[in-house]
């Protein structure tokens, strides 16, 4: 499809000019609206079938998993049911050809939702509404996915566009966001008690809503655990610090190791000071994290604690132009740091994603330590969160 979306256009002035100009020749001509959702269509049903012979055309193989669709197409029928319509509406069901709509997604599943994948995904469902609408003979199609504030109405208009010109059936541009047309559709919703999905509907919107909840789960437990930790006794923090680091010593996998990779505690963080020590002086070896950027860490060698330099994160690290690079290969033991961990090891970061990165293909041994008043009931993870399953406390 063209790219025409640097001209921008009123699609409800639009809309209105034929509206106006049906009132003025008394017709009431046939709308194949493509519907992404009940709840989407309430408003515009209520609004079009005054001027139309609506059919809705449910079209949306997108829609993950199979419950929701099916629970989407119950509830479609249900919005039609309800709506207080001039002119009658009638229901078509599309095919459910998920494999289709994979198949159109491949290789762009990582995008983010409103991106090309979406714009393809537009133009998957409305050239099959525009192909309907042309072999049943309506004189309009058009869709209610303008009515999303998420949802692009130049792009969707041009796509819609492009298509008629291509197939031979009207398009009947629409915003029908625009005159408190969302606003609208809510109050409908709310008001008849009507399920309103909290994402678009296919596994890839899905999946981004699920890791914005989760998002906001973990600042909200980062905060709580700052709290705690500011909280603790110092003097509690020491003695724990002290069993800690001693459990560390004694451990038959720290024993076995030659390559140690921990990390140099701040604030509230496990002191490992004492331990970095304790490691140079029995003759083993130690690397420190270094980050490259905002999304790269690698492991220097150290022979010190004296000539360490603060990052942009104000964290003692290793001058990679002092110190020697470490392979991952030949780490033995890695001593995570966390925010808090639960029982089931699920780990909770400090929200840059370095360790679940760099721990993803590691193979040797990692551990992680933490204070047992620091411990939370429940951390709430996503897929790319790595488990530490040994948790050592004092």
């Amino acid at each position: 499809m063209k790219d025409n979306t640097s001209v921008k256009i009123n699609y409800q002035l639009e809309l209105e000019k034929i509206i106006k100009e049906i009132e003025k020749n008394g017709d009431t001509p046939s709308l194949l609206l493509h519907s992404c959702c009940g709840p989407c269509s309430s408003y515009v049903l209520e609004y079009l079938s005054q001027y139309f012979l609506i059919t809705i055309f449910y079209y949306n193989p997108n829609i993950y998993p199979s419950e929701e669709y099916w629970y989407r197409v119950d509830e479609q029928q249900k919005i039609i049911d309800i709506t207080k319509a001039k002119n009658p509406i009638k229901m078509v069901t599309g095919a459910y050809d998920v494999e289709r709509f994979y198949e159109m997604a491949r290789g762009m599943e990582d995008m983010r939702e409103g991106g090309q994948r979406c714009h393809k995904c537009y133009e998957m469902r409305l050239k099959e509404a525009a192909i309907f609408a042309k072999e049943e003979g309506y004189d309009y199609f058009t869709t209610t996915l303008s009515i999303s504030p998420h949802k692009n109405s130049q792009v969707l208009n041009h796509i819609a566009k492009d298509l008629s010109d291509q197939i031979g059936v009207k398009n009947l541009p629409s915003d029908f966001k625009k005159k408190g047309g969302y606003k609208r559709s809510c109050e409908i919703t709310r008001e008849y008690g009507f399920y309103r999905q909290d994402y678009c509907g296919c596994v890839f919107s899905k999946r981004e809503m699920e890791e914005r909840n989760l998002s906001k789960e973990k600042r909200l437990l980062r905060e709580k655990m700052k709290e705690l930790g500011d909280s603790l006794d110092r003097n509690y923090m020491d003695q724990a610090d002290d069993r800690i680091i001693e459990k560390i010593l004694v451990s038959k996998e720290y024993q076995d190791s030659n390559m140690i990779f921990t990390y140099l505690g701040v604030g509230n963080e496990i002191n490992t000071s004492k331990l970095i020590k304790k490691i140079l002086d029995d003759k083993k070896r130690v690397c420190l994290p270094y980050c490259v950027d905002d999304s790269q860490m690698l492991a220097y060698e150290i022979e010190s604690l004296d000539d360490l330099t603060k990052n942009n994160y104000g964290i003692p690290e290793p001058d990679p132009n002092m110190y020697k690079l470490v392979e991952k290969s030949d780490i033995d033991y890695v001593l995570v740091p966390c925010c808090t961990v639960d029982m089931d090891g699920n780990r909770l970061g400090f929200g840059r994603g370095y360790y679940d990165r760099y721990l993803k293909d590691y193979k040797g041994y990692k551990a992680l330590a933490i204070r047992k008043k620091q411990i939370a009931d429940k951390v709430p993870v996503g897929h790319r969160d790595i488990k530490i399953e040994n948790i050592i406390s004092e």
